[in-house]
């Protein structure tokens, strides 16, 4: 049991019954308890903290030594264990603040702004005070507990509410209840769903390690070779977006790719898209699908992010295309991606307000001979291969996660059902 003092302050918990998906609720739900599960009391489990942000006007109070989580490292670092931050703090910030260092483990929920957000601590860490922290005790395993909130996202942006933001309140946090299983049990299902991430993570870093190689390789490719403006060597093509009031042109089977999904995409590669449109779209409109291996650069908002395609897919009109043909698909992919590195390297981080047609004629491209061309292809390609057939493994692995979780958390599902599936995919 933890009983110690919640470090939190202000109002008691509320006396509402909210249920959640499955393994969460606000006041303890009248709901069945599967076999083995119950539903417990967080507070019984673990101890709520808050967090603080040291004052922004003292510049001694900040760039110290410790890690401070804030909001844009739980949406990028969202359902992981989180070893470091954006920004860090000062010992004087901290001892002149609410901001308390919580201990390796403590686990991590955004509450306002951005709701729903999970990280847990890999070691000693303070907060801002946009967070609700638990301190998970003996009976509470941090990662299961983890992998709960992952499952339970969309019913804590339920329980959120605001004017101005949403916020998750302290009164409800106070009454979280969780359906959880034993402890023993607890440290099985985080067995088997951190299998899943560690191969998820060991793939992502050969896919970065083989992206890397395949960029110095290109580089040092291009010593000596002559340039052209790029607008004489490849074709952009401008994308385009179906009317939004035609209901028939969205929810089918062709990606088709924002802006957002061009700079979300992992190690540089588009194998899915929040977006879909239909036949329908395809026919009608300018939103034409590219074949894989085209290549996308994003030309407004987040200008200058580059992605190949894995699979065939359209793309909307802050972004343009280029289809491989007398420039190797994995050159093509390599030259923009050297030609937007350069461009922002001389502009001190930012490249252009927007990328237009023009613009092309003011970046340099490798005009590589044909056979050089060939050769380089057949020497990066691999690598390039290798990155794409990760992404797309990482994809499947992720799926089955997000498959699982829902089904153990609520006792569907027992690891037992599932070790085999397990045990093939990693």
């Amino acid at each position: 049991m933890v009983r110690a003092a919640t470090q939190t302050g202000g109002r008691a918990a509320t006396g509402a019954v909210i249920p959640g998906l499955h393994a969460l609720s606000i006041g303890r739900p009248a709901l069945p308890e599967p076999d083995g599960f119950h539903w417990k009391l967080l507070s019984d489990l673990a101890r709520l903290e808050s967090g603080h942000t040291p004052s922004r006007k003292v510049p001694e109070y900040w760039d110290g030594g410790i890690p401070w989580i804030g909001i844009r490292d739980a949406t990028g670092s969202h359902g992981k264990e989180i070893a470091d931050t954006l920004q860090h703090i000062s010992k004087a910030g901290l001892e002149n603040s609410s901001a308390r260092i919580l201990p390796e483990g403590t686990v991590c929920l955004s509450r306002t702004a951005s709701v729903g957000y999970v990280v847990e601590m890999a070691g000693p860490m303070a907060t801002s005070q946009d967070f609700v922290n638990w301190v998970c005790g003996p009976d509470l395993s941090s990662s299961y507990f983890r992998y709960l909130l992952v499952s339970e996202q969309a019913s804590v942006r339920r329980f959120s509410y605001g004017t101005t933001h949403q916020t998750v309140y302290f009164p409800e946090a106070k009454a979280f209840h969780v359906l959880v299983p034993s402890r023993t049990r607890q440290d099985a299902v985080t067995e088997v769903l951190g299998a899943l991430d560690d191969k998820i993570t060991a793939n992502s870093e050969i896919a970065k390690s083989a992206s890397m190689l395949a960029q110095l390789i290109f580089v040092q490719a291009t010593e000596g070779v002559s340039v052209r403006p790029m607008s004489e060597l490849v074709s952009p093509i401008l994308g385009g977006t179906p009317s939004r009031a035609n209901l028939d042109f969205w929810g089918g089977t062709h990606l088709w790719a924002s802006a957002k999904d061009i700079t979300g995409a992992q190690n540089g590669v588009v194998v899915a898209t929040e977006e879909s449109i239909s036949d329908v779209a395809i026919r009608n409109t300018k939103a034409k699908p590219l074949p894989v291996g085209s290549v996308i650069l994003t030309a407004r908002g987040t200008v200058g992010a580059v992605a190949r395609l894995a699979v065939p897919g359209s793309f909307n009109q802050s972004c343009y295309g280029f289809v491989p043909g007398e420039v190797p698909s994995s050159i093509l992919y390599l030259g923009i991606l050297n030609a937007m590195q350069r461009a922002k390297a001389i502009a001190h981080g930012s490249v252009f307000d927007t990328i237009t047609m023009k613009t092309f004629d003011h970046l340099d491209f490798p005009a590589f001979e044909r056979g050089a061309a060939d050769s380089l292809d057949r020497e990066i390609a691999p690598l390039l291969d290798t990155v794409v057939a990760k992404v797309k493994e990482n994809k499947t692995l992720a799926e089955l996660r997000d498959t699982l979780l829902p089904e153990l958390m609520s006792g569907r599902l027992r690891v037992k059902d599932i070790e085999s599936v397990v045990t093939d995919a990693v």
